[in-house]
């Protein structure tokens, strides 16, 4: 006999309502364990263990140390993805509450993460609970693996990139739990970086016209760069790309000699169109335009995650967009409609997200969902409106069942 769903459903969404203390200390608890990139052991601990205390059908951490979740076996596979990790705090920061105490002031949650992006988190959690509580025997018509991502914040999209390539998980759909103020995104503009180096001579300073000056061959590269951000086109829905030199080094005998050797590191933000081969196509023009032997290369990234296992990666991280009416995003959105009772339109992230990896670079369709003014991520200013929490959490309960119902299975 096919399962009913829809009283079920209502009851679910008044106990999330009736809930709002129980998560906002879930979210609070969240935002106290310190999880910066690489060290987030602890907070991995933690919510493996409400999962396992909320009824998860599995609960586990994966060889780079994801903590992932699943409930239910249906045939509509669902991963719901939030990064854990923060970026660090800074001496220079001017945080009005401490950032790792989570303090509730007027209705609103203070600190690290609370925007990027611990909320999701919290509302995976608090949503899966209330399911397991409410189709307790029931097959539900998805499986819903709930991931929360470490090393995000040094390599964004590596942590799906492992889960789904080396552990076997293979999600048809994700949900990222980036901020996106409750509207629904499905896209961003890529981005990669580069790095540039040229070689010169070496000579005492005080002897300078015997040497060759690495920087001074970098000069008119740089020069350029900036020409070209001013000139990049615009390409909609997502705007125009960006480069900016992030950083200059070189190098040396001593501070009183001529370098022979200089680097820039370069930031580049691309929009549709805009690929890997044809940011160093433009790059190379610049080279051979200013005349200087210089070589272009893609870094690599390489750390260790908590577990001791080696990431690595080439720092390029495609640009993606999901059409505005693929059964995804149409999903969403009649889930959102019955939620707040109105039309809700779609936008993008401006910065990137786990999202190259499903997306960009394996083609998963994937969209995010989340509370949180994207703006306030990596600030001192991060804070939550905690009814936004709530609605949040709703969205995640409701939101497996539209798009199983929109699959057909």
């Amino acid at each position: 006999m096919k399962t009913d769903y829809q009283k079920p459903k209502q009851l679910l969404a008044e106990d999330l309502k009736s809930s709002q203390d129980e998560l906002n200390s879930l979210l609070q608890r969240l935002i106290q364990i310190r999880s910066y990139s690489g060290e987030e052991r602890e907070i991995v601990e933690y919510i493996l263990s409400k999962m396992k205390e909320y009824g998860f059908d599995e609960a586990y951490s994966d060889g780079l140390g994801n903590a992932v979740g699943r409930i239910g076996n249906g045939a509509v596979k669902i991963l719901f993805d939030a990064h854990i990790d923060t970026v660090q705090v800074t001496e220079n920061e001017n945080w009005q509450y401490p950032p790792f105490e989570g303090r509730i002031v007027d209705g609103k949650m203070f600190g690290r993460g609370v925007v990027d992006e611990k909320p999701a988190m919290a509302g995976y959690l608090m949503a899966c609970k209330m399911l397991k509580k409410h189709f307790a025997g029931s097959d539900l018509p998805f499986t819903l693996y709930v991931v929360g991502s470490v090393l995000e914040e040094d390599c964004d999209g590596y942590p799906l990139l492992h889960l789904i390539e080396k552990e076997g998980i293979k999600p048809d759909y994700v949900l990222l739990g980036e901020p996106t103020d409750l509207r629904v995104y499905r896209g961003q503009r890529g981005r990669m970086e580069i790095e540039i180096e040229a070689h010169g001579k070496s000579a005492h300073g005080a002897h300078n016209q015997q040497g060759i000056n690495a920087i001074y061959k970098l000069v008119p590269v740089v020069t350029e760069i900036e020409r070209l951000d001013q000139n990049l086109p615009p390409r909609e829905p997502l705007g125009k790309g960006s480069i900016t030199v992030s950083q200059f080094l070189s190098r040396g005998p001593s501070m009183c000699s001529v370098p022979d050797f200089a680097r820039i590191h370069i930031d580049r933000r691309m929009t549709l169109g805009e690929t890997k081969e044809s940011v160093l196509a433009e790059l190379r023009e610049i080279v051979q335009k200013v005349g200087v032997d210089a070589k272009i290369l893609i870094p690599e990234y390489q750390s260790k995650s908590w577990k001791g296992t080696v990431a690595r990666q080439e720092a390029y991280f495609p640009t993606w967009i999901l059409e505005a009416d693929h059964l995804l995003v149409q999903a969403a959105h009649k889930t959102l409609a019955d939620i707040f009772g109105a039309p809700q339109e779609s936008s993008f992230w401006s910065f990137s997200t786990n999202g190259v990896a499903t997306a960009g670079r394996l083609g998963i369709p994937t969209i995010g969902f989340a509370p949180g003014k994207e703006e306030l991520s990596h600030s001192d200013k991060e804070e939550l409106d905690l009814k936004d929490l709530q609605l949040a959490a709703q969205f995640y309960a409701r939101f497996p069942f539209e798009l199983a119902t929109a699959v057909g299975k």
